[in-house]
């Protein structure tokens, strides 16, 4: 994902020389007269500031990022509660921050709603139950805020309940006790007129693959921002995106319960991805790369198949370094290239496994994509080196190489490379489809591969995001 394009040091710096450019131009073109002289010199005159750089944690329920340090100017991004940004000198009761997670933007926040201490729900627990018994609106308010920070946390839920409850809003409390409700039940649901929907999950956020429909798998939607609203605004986001949106969870292969839609992100310059967590009775275990839906799938394995064994990986191993060396890559490039210890940084080798059919034989994946660092550049120019083959096994276990791609180059904006994720059935016709990452130069996005009469090629793409 693209880093922001400026630093918020250098911004900082640059909004102070500004600053300072525009007090000294006031000082010598403003009013001639003592009084006027006078009344100029202070409204001009620096503000102190508090330069105490470092974290700091949203919190009120949404804050508004704007450009100029001014309420009644439009904002730039909602920025949840809880969220993290990066603060730099404080001027007039405003922070200029850099919120990095949300698309790395740069503006300003009221000092007042920020903390150097993240805000938790069991805090807010507190801070209601030590508020005198008569403040039922200060309990309301600390509800409201709670819930903005814990959306699917059962606590947070009942003290908005108790908190309407006392105060006598009776249709509000209705619409409480009824997402309490539907928080404890989670079910998918598919809106009205929408389409079958499939999502790749890759570890970190979710993003439309790919959508089924009478003709078979199409390419996934794309929903792009509108630009006109904050970075952060729920209408940003599409209805596929809706927080609390539930669906079904495949991994391996196989079943693997639900996952809940906790809002959409924006972590890059453009993109259309979600952050999601693990719901129900698996809601405890751990939630990796993976396929969810809108409609229920049929997968034919019952357990997620195994990774590939240690002579599966050997002949992988093999396989990648001629691979690697016919594209002219030296050993010991090779050898850095398929260094397990890359693979802690999301670079290196990886081995997986999959099905094409129910009963048939393993399908075994393996890629490398790597980028050498200037002492790593001492035997050739190559700055890179990515891989990728697909290997199918007969039932007495010898293999047969049905796609293999290579290339070593300098880099740049030609530059990509490709890493398996997941297989299932995604269409239904009994046979698995392989689903892959594709990275470009300053891109991602997903594919869906399915196996012909004697190959395997993309019939869908979808979802990822770029600058």
């Amino acid at each position: 994902m693209a880093a922001p394009q400026e630093r918020p040091d250098r911004v900082q710096a640059a909004a102070e020389t500004a600053a300072a450019l525009a007090r000294e131009a006031a000082r010598e073109h403003g009013p001639r007269d003592g009084a006027a002289r006078e009344q100029a010199k202070a409204q001009t005159a620096p503000a102190e500031m508090d330069c105490k750089r470092g974290a700091r944690y949203l919190l009120a329920s949404a804050v508004m990022l704007r450009k100029p340090s001014d309420p009644d100017s439009a904002a730039v991004a909602r920025l949840p509660i809880g969220a993290e940004v990066e603060g730099g000198c404080a001027e007039n009761g405003w922070v200029r921050v850099w919120a990095k997670d949300h698309s790395g933007l740069i503006g300003w926040v009221r000092s007042d709603l920020m903390s150097m201490r993240r805000p938790t729900l069991e805090a807010l627990l507190d801070e209601s139950r030590a508020l005198p018994a008569a403040d039922r609106e200060g309990r309301l308010r600390i509800a409201e805020r709670a819930l903005a920070l814990a959306p699917f946390d059962e606590r947070a839920h009942r003290l908005r309940i108790d908190a309407l409850r006392e105060v006598g809003e009776r249709a509000a409390l209705v619409q409480a006790e009824r997402a309490l409700a539907e928080l404890r039940r989670p079910q998918v649901r598919r809106d009205k007129d929408e389409p079958r929907l499939i999502f790749a999950y890759d570890g970190e956020v979710l993003s439309p693959l790919a959508t089924l429909t009478e003709r078979g798998l199409q390419d996934g939607p794309y929903s792009a921002a509108d630009g006109g609203l904050p970075v952060g605004d729920p209408r940003r986001a599409p209805a596929y995106f809706r927080p609390g949106r539930v669906y079904h969870y495949y991994r391996g292969g196989a079943d693997a319960g639900l996952l809940r839609v906790l809002g959409k992100t924006e972590p890059s310059c453009e993109s259309d991805v979600a952050l999601v967590q693990r719901v129900g009775a698996d809601g405890a275990q751990p939630l990796l790369a993976g396929i969810a839906t809108n409609f229920a799938l049929r997968p034919s394995a019952k357990a997620a198949i195994a990774e590939p064994d240690a002579g599966e990986r050997q002949l992988l191993e093999r396989l990648l370094r001629e691979a690697l060396s016919k594209q002219g890559l030296s050993k010991r490039k090779t050898d850095a290239a398929l260094d397990p210890a890359r693979d802690a940084a999301g670079s290196g080798p990886q081995y997986a496994a999959a099905l094409w059919q129910a009963r048939g034989p393993r399908v075994l994946i393996a890629s490398v994509r790597a980028y050498f660092s200037e002492e790593e550049d001492r035997d050739d120019t190559h700055a890179q080196a990515y891989a990728l083959l697909i290997v199918e096994l007969d039932r007495n276990g010898k293999h047969r190489v049905v796609h293999r791609e290579a290339e070593v180059g300098e880099g740049g904006e030609s530059s990509h490379s490709a890493r398996y994720l997941d297989h299932l059935d995604l269409d239904g016709d009994g046979r698995n489809e392989l689903i892959f990452m594709q990275y470009g130069y300053e891109s991602w996005g997903y594919q869906v591969w399915r196996r012909g009469k004697s190959e395997w090629k993309a019939v869908a793409n979808g979802g990822g995001g770029g600058c």
